[in-house]
């Protein structure tokens, strides 16, 4: 029994560790005191940390159940549960990497996707190039392929958005698009970089939370046909290879948040 409080204890005393080293790691590359790849090296063994944490909660919590007691409870849960999100989290980053195409260049039109203009001024000195990433060769599944084809296998649902009306004059049409197309991108909190009605272009960017990696999104509104719509949007990451699928959730987070207007 008195094993239980001390696996309590290096479970919390674990957890602290590798949550202060995260910290460090994720809050300097936000600060831009060193580059995404130093961060994910130095989060590294912070993970080490969190799994030595979880695993000596899960032994905690085994010795509590099966000596019936309570013993050390307030540290071992804190412990677990927080060792749990420390590990489980960039587990779960990983794993999408592994699982999906290594690409960070996301378009609901593969053929002529929408391009940066007042992003470009923004995007100086990106490692990844402002131009569409479409035709660039990347390995998916053990098969070498185009990035646009990459997409199209691993996120077959993103499409391009396409409305009719035959009662609304066109132009008014559009431009009710235009609008709930912008207020789709003020409610996920995006920041505006630029819009332009007569153009129908509409550029912002969103930060990711732990390492603050940015997405540069470029939105096109136009017409379609004689009396239809149809809404474009591209997504790409400014630093890195795979974005885990980041890049997708964004597009579908405002495709489904322009519909449900």
């Amino acid at each position: 029994m008195r094993y239980q409080p001390l696996l309590a204890r290096i479970s919390f005393a674990a957890f602290l560790v590798g949550l202060a080293i995260a910290a460090v790691a994720c809050g300097g590359t936000r600060l831009h005191q060193w580059d995404i790849d130093f961060g994910v090296t130095l989060l590294t063994p912070g993970l080490g940390f969190g799994a030595v944490g979880f695993f000596c909660g899960l032994a905690w919590i085994w010795r509590a159940l099966a000596m019936n007691n309570s013993l050390g409870w307030r540290l071992g849960g804190i412990g677990l549960l927080g060792s749990s999100l420390l590990t489980g989290i960039p587990a779960d980053h990983v794993w999408h990497c592994y699982t999906l195409p290594p690409i960070h260049d996301i378009s609901t039109d593969i053929g002529d996707a929408p391009k940066f203009e007042t992003l470009l001024e923004w995007r100086k000195g990106a490692p990844n190039p402002a131009s569409y990433d479409g035709p660039v060769m990347v390995v998916y599944d053990g098969e070498k392929m185009t990035t646009a084809l990459a997409q199209k296998n691993a996120y077959p649902d993103i499409k391009p958005q396409e409305n009719l009306d035959n009662r609304t004059p066109q132009r008014e049409f559009i431009a009710k698009y235009f609008w709930r197309a912008l207020n789709a991108v003020n409610a996920l909190g995006w920041q505006v970089a630029a819009f332009d009605i007569k153009k129908g272009r509409i550029e912002a960017t969103d930060t990711s939370l732990w390492f603050g990696s940015v997405s540069d999104i470029a939105i096109r509104v136009r017409p379609a046909g004689a009396i239809g719509v149809r809404i474009d949007i591209r997504a790409k990451s400014r630093v890195g290879t795979a974005d885990a699928g980041r890049n997708a959730e964004l597009v579908r987070d405002f495709l489904e948040r322009e519909k449900g207007h």
